[in-house]
Formats: C-alpha cells, sequence, structure tokens
C-alpha cells in the first residue's frame, strides 16, 4: 500500500474499532437523496486489499468481513445496541470481541449510502459515468475525513465508486450490489464464539447495559475498572 493511501486505511480501520465521532457538520441533500437504504449487501474491491470485502446493512447494523494477513474477519456495528463486534477465527479459536458504541451516526470508513457522505461532505453534480455496467452520477465530494474527490452513485444512492482527488486507482468500487433483505443472523455473534465483552476502548463510549450479546458458554467477561 501507498504511502498517500495509509492515511485513509488507518483512519477506516480506526473507524471499524472506535467508530469516528462526527467532526464536520455537512450540506445534507434533500428529498430522497436524503433516505438511507435499510437493507444491502454488497462486494466491494478496496484499495490496497488482495480480496474484495463483503458489505451488508440493515437499519443501523452493518457488517464487513474481510481478510486480512490471511486472517478472516468480521466487524459488526449495531447501532440499535451501542456494541461494536470483532469476530476472528484461527484454527479451532473463534472470538467475538464486543466493544462499546456510540449510537450516534458518526463517519463511516466506507460509506455506500449517498445520504451518509452527504452529511458529512459537500456535494456537486458533474456529470455521469458508468461503474461496471451501472449508471451512475459523477459528484465532486469535499470535506469527507478531510478529504476531496470523486463518487459516482447510483439512481438508488448507492456509492458505487470513490475516488480521492490526485489519485487514479478507487479508493473503493462496488463489483456486485443486491438490494435485499440481509438475515439477522449476520449482525449477532455465532454461538460456537467465545465472548469477551471490553467496557471500554480508546475513545470509544457507550453504556455497560447497552452489550446485550449472548453470551454462550465459556464467557470471558472483563470486569470494569473501578
Amino acid at each position: 500500500m501507498t504511502n498517500a493511501l495509509r492515511p485513509w486505511f488507518a483512519v477506516a480501520m480506526a473507524g471499524f474499532m472506535l467508530i469516528l465521532a462526527s467532526a464536520v457538520q455537512a450540506q445534507a441533500i434533500s428529498g430522497p437523496d436524503a433516505a438511507p437504504h435499510a437493507d444491502l449487501y454488497a462486494r466491494v474491491k478496496l484499495a490496497g486489499f488482495a480480496t474484495p470485502v463483503d458489505i451488508r446493512q440493515s437499519g443501523m447494523k452493518t457488517r464487513v468481513d474481510l481478510t486480512a494477513g490471511g486472517v478472516p474477519q468480521s466487524y459488526i456495528a449495531d447501532r440499535e445496541k451501542g456494541v461494536l463486534i470483532n469476530l476472528t477465527a484461527t484454527g479451532q479459536n473463534r472470538l467475538a470481541l464486543v466493544f462499546p458504541l456510540d449510537r450516534a451516526e458518526g463517519i463511516v470508513p466506507l460509506p455506500l449510502d449517498l445520504s451518509v457522505l452527504a452529511r458529512q461532505a459537500t456535494l456537486k453534480v458533474v456529470g455521469a459515468s458508468m461503474v461496471d455496467g451501472r449508471p451512475c452520477r459523477l459528484m465532486e465530494f469535499i470535506g469527507y475525513l478531510n478529504q476531496s474527490g470523486m463518487v459516482c452513485a447510483s439512481s438508488d444512492n448507492i456509492i458505487l465508486q470513490m475516488t480521492q482527488k490526485g489519485r487514479r486507482e478507487a479508493l473503493f468500487e462496488v463489483l456486485d450490489l443486491s438490494m435485499s433483505r440481509q438475515d439477522p443472523k449476520w449482525f449477532r455473534a455465532p454461538p460456537d464464539y467465545q465472548v469477551a465483552v471490553v467496557p471500554g476502548i480508546g475513545g470509544a463510549s457507550g453504556e455497560a447495559g447497552a452489550i446485550e450479546q449472548p453470551q454462550p458458554p465459556g464467557v470471558i467477561t472483563k470486569p470494569k475498572k473501578p
């Protein structure tokens, strides 16, 4: 990964673990562009990753499945319960780390909904284009994660491609997209995972009582420091 891309992905990975608080005010798009999508599945090509990333969304729940260092990992952000779950499976070991998560919407590292980007940046329609055979509106964005660039959004207001200003390679590009109901099981820790509840990490916030994940046998619960 090049030095120019590292700041983006440092923020993206930190975002999965901490979920950044909203740092800037946005110029929102009015009308149908402001409506978030309830359920979707997307397979996304992400710059710097050898294999595509799978993203599932249902209401206030988002799941990201990726492979880093040859190890499959999943990140589940549940804003309804105020928790962030990191699933890791290596050999016979299956661990679910549960962190507190601010229920307020913050900056999303991989914004697929145009409405999310619109609340964090200024957008300007500059034309039309195609991404993997899908027509989309080409827009300039300014102010998202202190960056500027171009995005192309479908008629369903899904961002199909995001490119940082000054770079030819897209930061991410949607390879497959399905606007369909997602099974609730995707947004829970599987029963065969050992669950470790972490009271707090870094700048993350949340109430201990908001952590309502199922506790299978062998649970490790770290005590809250006085």
